[in-house]
């Protein structure tokens, strides 16, 4: 069994949030597990059945390899930066008169999508070279 908590604490390692330490443990556990499913739900080729999971118990039945905790990891980061791109503080100008609060806006935009694309590309190599490990020569690895 591999408890979700491993990969929590993968994850936790990847971001820095200090809006996460003012909201309660249930709270961020059940933001934890939002993220976490949606990782599962992008990781499509896992050997590892990552639906045979307990939710109740907070772990996946089976044992995950290291990679495999750590792609999911990976891929949390991206549905945690999601939001953040997708804020409305973004996509609308702020009215304030001073060009300076747009021009600081859009390049905060920037900065993040810069980052989104680095998680992107830093999640799809994890899982080809993962695939490459399972998959050698030609004939799936056992």
């Amino acid at each position: 069994m591999t408890s979700y908590d491993e990969i929590y604490e993968r994850f936790s390692t990847k971001i820095t949030d200090y809006k996460l330490l003012e909201l309660s443990d249930k709270d961020v556990r059940m933001m934890l597990h939002d993220w976490l499913n949606g990782a599962i739900a992008k990781f499509r080729r896992c050997k590892t059945d990552l639906t045979n999971r307990d939710d109740e118990l907070n772990s996946f039945r089976d044992d995950l390899l290291d990679i495999e905790k750590e792609i999911l990891a990976e891929l949390m980061v991206g549905e945690w930066l999601a939001p953040q791109l997708n804020s409305v503080l973004y996509t609308s100008q702020f009215f304030g008169g001073k060009e300076e609060k747009f021009y600081a806006q859009a390049n905060q935009l920037d900065k993040l999508m810069a980052l989104k694309e680095t998680n992107r590309v830093n999640c799809l190599n994890l899982m080809r070279d993962y695939g490459y490990q399972n998959f050698i020569w030609g004939r799936k690895n056992e």
